[in-house]
């Protein structure tokens, strides 16, 4: 029975030391109003982690983030028309800036609106087959961040993702879990 919290009163059937040894994904994408729904969005992904963590500190947490860039033109959907907004590079580097910001959680006591691994995945569907930009320097080269950013994609892309949540899992539990 959980004693605190909004889940006050509520059974767990599995209990902390199981739910704790769990890997855990949040899976989000936004298409369309990317600046308009930034603070809200942000706020809910790291409200979630915040939550788990506070009660699982051990809990390894993962984050899949997909953002078209550029954004569709929401707008247009009513007229079942596909229509793109211009891009601002400033905005991509925000979303860069933040994602990393609560990237690679390395201690259990402190942090809990971190993940343990992230992944932004930038895509750009104006293509036949969608682009996934994985480093800075190709979003650089089509103009989706400033020429003077400084940010970095290392560590935000889908081939550390899933290495990076399995290297902190063996690390708190141990080897012998897989």
């Amino acid at each position: 029975m959980l004693r605190e919290g909004l889940l006050e009163g509520v059974e767990d059937e599995f209990g902390i030391k199981f739910t704790q040894r769990t890997i855990a994904i949040n899976v989000r994408s936004q298409i369309s109003s990317i600046q308009k729904n930034f603070d809200t969005l942000y706020e809910r992904t790291i409200m979630e982690t915040q939550n788990l963590h506070d009660r699982c500190p051990k809990m390894v947490l993962g984050e899949v983030y997909m953002i078209a860039v550029p954004e569709y033109n929401d707008r247009e959907f009513d007229k079942k028309a596909i229509k793109f907004k211009s891009v601002k590079p400033d905005l991509v580097e925000k979303y860069i800036k933040s994602f990393q910001a609560v990237n690679k959680r390395q201690t259990v006591e402190k942090h809990f609106y971190q993940y343990e691994s992230v992944c932004l995945l930038i895509v750009d569907f104006r293509k036949k087959q969608p682009k996934i930009y994985s480093s800075s320097s190709e979003l650089k080269r089509n103009g989706f961040l400033p020429e003077t950013s400084s940010v970095s994609m290392d560590g935000l892309n889908w081939d550390s993702f899933v290495p990076n949540l399995l290297k902190v899992y063996r690390e708190r539990f141990g080897k012998a879990i897989f």
